[in-house]
């Protein structure tokens, strides 16, 4: 079974909005809105005109579909308005923008991360049982691996996307919910390094977190297979 991810990439900037991109892949569906204290979308964007929930990015069956969320100023693919509600199709290289052009996406692959690739049978995966009561991980039935709250929770998170790029964003919204639209407890990157740093450590020799720069972090198994000997 092949396995592809997009980048979908922030092209225009308003209001000060940088350059940003993201991955949408089987399961991982991409909200476009605008930016707001309680705001639940994946790209925020600093336009008045935009909906809160304007727009949202997905894949199905290996198919990448845009469907616009009933929002107020439109959502055009290739400079053809859609109809909300009405999933369509697109592609790499098509152009998506809002607000009569005013904000623009591009749909892409990006090589230097992304690829298609065949992945194993489960049964040559790591033997992980997660204790959610005890917050504890057992790795191929070895002693349990007891973690506080916050590093149990990001080790989860990354497990649960094993080998697929998650964003400190989403980092950040599954650790410290409880930080989130408070100005006075931004979280930093130095706490995220650190808060990596401790699951690795305490996962070392069965799983590594492994760094792409400006886009997020990864988990991926240890376990090595030679399949010319299976």
């Amino acid at each position: 079974m092949s396995i592809k991810t997009f980048k979908v990439v922030l092209r225009t900037m308003h209001k000060g909005q940088p350059e940003e991109f993201a991955y949408v892949f089987e399961g991982k569906s991409l909200l476009i809105g605008r930016a707001s204290q309680h705001s639940k979308a994946d790209f925020k964007l600093y336009n008045d005109f935009v909906s809160r929930e304007h727009c949202q990015i997905y894949m199905k069956e290996g198919k990448l579909l845009i469907e616009d969320l009933s929002s107020k100023h439109g959502t055009s693919v290739n400079q053809m308005p859609l109809v909300p509600g009405q999933p369509c199709l697109i592609e790499p290289g098509d152009t998506i923008t809002l607000i009569n052009g005013m904000i623009e996406f591009m749909i892409s692959i990006d090589n230097d991360l992304t690829q298609d690739f065949t992945p194993l049978n489960i049964t040559f995966h790591q033997n992980v049982v997660i204790k959610e009561h005890l917050q504890t991980v057992i790795i191929n039935e070895k002693a349990p691996i007891k973690m506080p709250l916050k590093e149990f929770t990001c080790f989860k998170l990354l497990y649960a996307n094993l080998e697929n790029l998650i964003s400190k964003e989403e980092i950040v919204r599954h650790v410290w919910p409880e930080r989130i639209g408070d100005p006075q407890q931004i979280v930093s990157a130095e706490e995220i390094a650190s808060l990596l740093y401790r699951v690795r450590k305490r996962v070392n020799g069965h799983f590594a977190i492994k760094a792409v720069v400006q886009k997020g972090y990864y988990m991926e198994s240890t376990l090595s297979i030679n399949l010319s000997d299976l």
